[in-house]
């Protein structure tokens, strides 16, 4: 505030400072000065928000695990679900590209999803952007008429569905996260090291990954206590259903071509089967009797549909 006249002609102690001078108490300390100075502070402008232009998307794309390097050659998922979708659409002539991801990357946590093709002519950024994840690939598959008519109308693909979801996925759980050989020969590469190098955050994915496998085998366990060899024996068991199923059809459910449940049923015997995932023989418990020829059947049935999809 302004002084008055009368208090112009009083003596002060305190020297008179002008109004431009800065308070000692806001005063930046010198070292902070030269910092700055040589290391300047520059505000950049906001940036524009994106035009909404029409964006050329002529192919699909399936987000799956995936091997780097092996995108070009549209190779097999390391990955059950993924595979499982993966050879799905292969069947019944979708286009699409994979794209190597995570389950970050997944608005639902989990893989595979796709993003649809889009022509361009009136759909946005904020229209591609749309991914379609895996519980609903066959409902959109029919809608875009890649797809007639859905297994699931049959009355036994419930039923069987439910020795490949159940069954046969708690032991290559188990198999795969809670086995230590497999899991250091298998999982370690695909699913541990690939992401990250840092050893806490591979230390926190392993015991994601172990935990998460744990807890689903527990939910599905009638006692507190895994029964390892019950697994294992449940497995067996399913194998030797699908088998007596397939008998000597080349397709499930006698249909003339292969469809899902055949999809799904490959996605673990492929992966089985795969010498080059490089499970520990010490520890090759769940599908032995795949490698062994007790199902010839069903290394057959895998064989028609790799040629017919990955060769």
């Amino acid at each position: 505030m302004p002084q008055d006249e009368g208090n112009k002609s009083k003596k002060s102690n305190v020297s008179p400072r002008s109004p431009q001078s800065p308070s000692p108490w806001l005063t930046t300390p010198r070292t902070i000065r030269h910092l700055f100075d040589r290391f300047p502070l520059i505000t950049y402008p906001p940036n524009e928000l994106p035009n909404r232009r029409p964006i050329e998307r002529n192919k699909n794309s399936l987000y799956i695990f995936t091997r780097e390097g092996e995108t070009q050659r549209g190779a097999p998922s390391f990955n059950p679900s993924c595979l499982k979708w993966q050879t799905y659409l292969k069947l019944i002539g979708v286009d699409f590209d994979t794209v190597p991801s995570n389950n970050h990357a997944s608005s639902t946590g989990s893989l595979p999803f796709i993003i649809p093709a889009s022509s361009g002519s009136e759909s946005t950024i904020l229209d591609v952007v749309r991914p379609i994840p895996s519980h609903k690939i066959q409902e959109w598959a029919s809608k875009n008429r890649y797809t007639h008519k859905t297994e699931s109308d049959n009355m036994r693909f419930e039923a069987y569905t439910t020795l490949l979801n159940h069954r046969i996925r708690n032991a290559w759980l188990h198999s795969l996260y809670l086995s230590v050989p497999n899991f250091d020969a298998v999982a370690r590469p695909l699913y541990i090291l690939p992401p990250t190098s840092s050893p806490p955050a591979r230390l926190a994915l392993t015991r994601n990954l172990k935990t998460a496998a744990l807890e689903e085998l527990t939910k599905a366990a009638t006692s507190p206590v895994i029964d390892v060899d019950a697994l294992y024996r449940e497995s067996d068991n399913a194998f030797s259903a699908l088998s007596e199923l397939l008998g000597d059809d080349d397709w499930f459910f006698g249909e003339n071509e292969p469809g899902l449940f055949d999809a799904g049923l490959f996605a673990y015997t492929h992966l089985l089967c795969e010498k080059g995932m490089g499970w520990k023989e010490e520890e090759e418990r769940l599908g032995k009797g795949l490698r062994e020829g007790k199902w010839k059947n069903l290394v057959a049935h895998e064989r028609r549909i790799f040629k017919k999809c990955y060769q």
